[in-house]
C-alpha cells in the first residue's frame, strides 16, 4: 500500500489510509441515514396525505348527505367504506374547489397546485398536502367544519353537484385558456 502513496512513509501512509477509510465508514453510513430520512420523511407525507384525505372525506360525505346520492356514496367509500386509507387526487380537487368557492383560492392557484401535484417530485407533493391543509385549516377557523345547520355552507351544499364536485368544473379550472 505505501507504494500507492509516493514520497510518504509508512507512518503517513496509514495516516492517510485510516482517514480514507474513516471517510468511506462515514460515507456509507450518511448514506444509511440519508435513506432512512428519506423513508421516515415518506412515511410522514404519506401519513399527513391520508390524515387530510380522511378529513376531506368525513366533512364532504356530510355535505353531500340529502344534496346527490351518488356522490354521497363516493364519499361513503372514501369516508367509513372499502376505499377508507386510499388517495386519491380527487379528494384534494374537491377541497380545492370548496376553497374556491368560498374565496379562499382561485383557478389559477388550483391550476399550480395540481401542476405541483403531477410532478414526480415528492415534495410537491407535500407542499401541495401543507398549502390545503393550511387553507382548510383557515377556513374552518373563519366559518367552522361543514355541519346542517352552519349557515354559512347552505347554499355550497346545494349547489355541490354543479360547483364543487363536478367533471364539468374540474375541466373548467383545468383548461390552459383559463389561466
Amino acid at each position: 500500500m505505501e507504494e500507492l502513496i509516493l514520497g510518504m512513509n509508512i507512518g503517513e501512509s496509514k495516516t492517510i489510509l485510516d482517514s480514507l477509510e474513516n471517510f468511506m465508514i462515514e460515507s456509507y453510513l450518511g448514506t444509511q441515514f440519508v435513506t432512512y430520512f428519506d423513508r421516515e420523511m415518506e412515511k410522514k407525507i404519506t401519513h399527513e396525505m391520508l390524515e387530510l384525505s380522511a378529513a376531506i372525506a368525513k366533512e364532504h360525505y356530510e355535505l353531500t348527505d340529502n344534496v346527490d346520492r351518488n356522490l354521497n356514496y363516493l364519499w361513503y367509500m372514501y369516508h367509513k367504506g372499502s376505499k377508507v386509507g386510499t388517495f386519491r387526487p380527487f379528494v384534494y380537487m374537491a377541497e380545492l374547489q370548496l376553497l374556491k368557492k368560498m374565496g379562499y383560492i382561485n383557478d389559477t392557484e388550483i391550476k399550480n397546485m395540481i401542476a405541483m401535484l403531477e410532478s414526480s417530485d415528492e415534495e410537491n407533493l407535500h407542499m401541495v398536502t401543507l398549502s390545503i391543509k393550511s387553507f382548510r385549516d383557515l377556513r374552518i377557523k373563519e366559518h367552522g367544519e361543514y355541519s346542517k345547520v352552519n349557515q354559512v355552507y347552505w347554499k355550497i351544499a346545494k349547489d355541490y353537484p354543479h360547483e364543487i364536485l363536478n367533471h364539468e368544473v374540474f375541466m373548467k379550472t383545468m383548461s390552459p385558456a383559463n389561466g
